[in-house]
């Protein structure tokens, strides 16, 4: 682990930004306390809460409402008659494209202070930060688009009297569940998407990481959004499930674990029976052929094991690695990630931040050491680093394991951290096998110089995402969704769109018919 030199840039420490004017209800003695933002006024929370301690600056941010359901009823209210009796449903493709496209311009126009957001709530590089914005502003560009093409399909030659075509249409009141790992980015998979088919949103960020999505919502406003079309609610998990199981919630879509994916698989119809997308848990298994480049292997899945502190979805976590070049492959991969540069997340030189929270750092340390006692072998890190020149904690050095036991927690479970094992296997049949037993299909990766056995191995893999000699890209252009307990439905692409809409067949009688009872 090598140390980023001290940094103060502090912009984000000094207060929040304008961005997040319309949400916060109290800016007095200690950090400002936010609210729900409901068509664009803020609610104030039943109480305080607890101050969020940024994982960026080691001291209280902010402070945000606990779990109010009655903030939820309005919020929904809202959207209903927004998308009753609102513009926005009815709008044109036009209309709607011309909101997201500037939307789009003033994300980028922001996107210094919503990169500081980002650092702060999340404690992610800086670098990282900026990244993430110019995804979430590429992803309302791109869907801006394709409100203007939203198309159904025409059907001719059913009979010789009958023409149908369909039309799709706006699904409703749409509930996105966002999570803390990537809370703009994501944001960018779902909030566009559902603008651009014409429904009304309630947004449900992560309470770890609000500031983001409230900073959004404020842009979109300002970018001309009718405000009764879009509303964000803070809350912990009671706000969150009763969003999902509301009455007047169309459609549902949510990031986030596997666990809380199979609770909102199951609630989501209690009231009435509802659609939802869900991007649940990985554990992507990376197959490394005796024909890769192992240079550009080890830099590839340094990147994809440590990106982001490894708290990535389709982070590079399982390395199956053909049994001739597992040994080097593992002892390089730890070397290079012993030299990746840990510190002060405002540090242009910080390649890595802390993990997001006290608690999320137990439970991934906690499982590194449960490993080590079924044996699992550490071949670098697996410690807790204290960089100096920053209060940013909690760190935890990028940890590269080595087993060949597939039992093992390392192996089976997602860490959701900075850590990678590196399994060996003798034939790519017995890879293919290991790779597929696994209860998750969101992502694999492959790498090999032999285009042959690298498209081979692609259609074997039974997961939804496949990369070749790369990891982790997301483009808004092409759908991201999993199988099994990965979840179902898709993000981004058309495919991401249309989750949002239904579909309406409309069939016309071309030729008057007077006796219907008559063969």
């Amino acid at each position: 682990m090598t140390t980023a030199e001290p940094h103060e840039d502090h912009r984000a420490h000094r207060g929040l930004t304008p961005l997040l004017d319309r949400a916060v209800v109290s800016s007095g003695e200690g950090p400002p306390v936010l609210g729900s933002l409901i068509g664009g006024v803020a609610v104030a929370p039943e109480g305080e809460g607890t101050a969020r301690i940024s994982p960026a600056t080691g001291r209280p941010a902010f402070r945000a409402g606990g779990d109010s359901t009655s903030v939820v009823d309005a919020a929904v209210a809202r959207a209903r008659a927004a998308f009753d009796t609102g513009t926005w449903g009815r709008a044109c493709g036009r209309d709607r494209a011309r909101v997201l496209a500037r939307t789009a311009l003033l994300i980028e126009e922001h996107a210094a202070e919503l990169a500081d957001l980002l650092v702060l709530e999340t404690g992610k590089p800086i670098r990282e930060a900026r990244g993430e914005v110019a995804a979430a502003a590429n992803a309302f560009e791109y869907f801006g688009g394709l409100a203007r093409d939203l198309n159904g399909r025409t059907v001719r030659d059913i009979g010789d009297s009958v023409f149908a075509f369909t039309v799709r249409e706006p699904a409703g009141v749409a509930a996105l569940i966002v999570p803390w790992n990537f809370p703009l980015g994501i944001l960018g998979q779902k909030l566009p998407p559902a603008l651009a088919a014409g429904c009304s949103v309630v947004v449900k960020p992560s309470p770890l990481t609000p500031l983001t999505s409230l900073a959004t919502v404020s842009l979109l406003l300002e970018a001309g959004l009718e405000p009764g079309a879009v509303s964000v609610v803070l809350g912990e998990g009671q706000a969150g499930a009763a969003l999902v199981a509301h009455r007047d919630v169309d459609v549902v879509s949510f990031t986030g674990s596997t666990a809380t994916g199979r609770h909102i698989a199951a609630h989501a119809g209690s009231q009435r029976l509802k659609r939802v997308a869900l991007e649940a848990g990985g554990k992507t298994p990376v197959l490394v052929t005796a024909h890769a480049d192992l240079d550009e292997v080890v830099e590839g899945l340094t990147f994809a094991a440590f990106f982001n502190q490894g708290q990535v979805c389709v982070a590079g976590s399982r390395i199956l690695a053909d049994a001739a070049v597992a040994e080097e492959l593992g002892e390089r991969l730890a070397g290079r990630a012993a030299r990746l540069v840990l510190g002060d997340p405002w540090s242009e030189s910080t390649q890595m931040g802390p993990l997001v929270s006290q608690q999320h750092f137990d439970g991934v340390f906690s499982a590194i050491e449960t490993s080590r006692a079924e044996g699992v072998r550490v071949l670098s890190g697996g410690r807790r680093p204290e960089p100096g020149g920053t209060r940013a904690r909690p760190f935890l050095d990028p940890t590269v394991l080595w087993t060949d036991d597939d039992r093992s927690t390392a192996a089976r479970e997602e860490l959701f951290g900075p850590v990678a094992v590196v399994q060996p296997y003798s034939s790519l049949d017995e890879a293919v096998a290991r790779a597929n037993a696994s209860v998750y299909g969101l992502a694999a990766s492959v790498w090999s110089n032999d285009v042959r056995e690298a498209m081979d191995l692609t259609l074997r893999l039974r997961t939804g995402t496949v990369w070749i000699n790369g990891s982790t890209d997301a483009f808004p252009e092409i759908p991201l969704g999993g199988r099994r307990d990965s979840g179902y439905n898709a993000e981004f692409g058309r495919e991401g769109m249309e989750f949002f809409t239904e579909t309406k067949t409309v069939q016309i009688n071309r030729a008057g018919r007077k006796d219907w009872y008559t063969a």
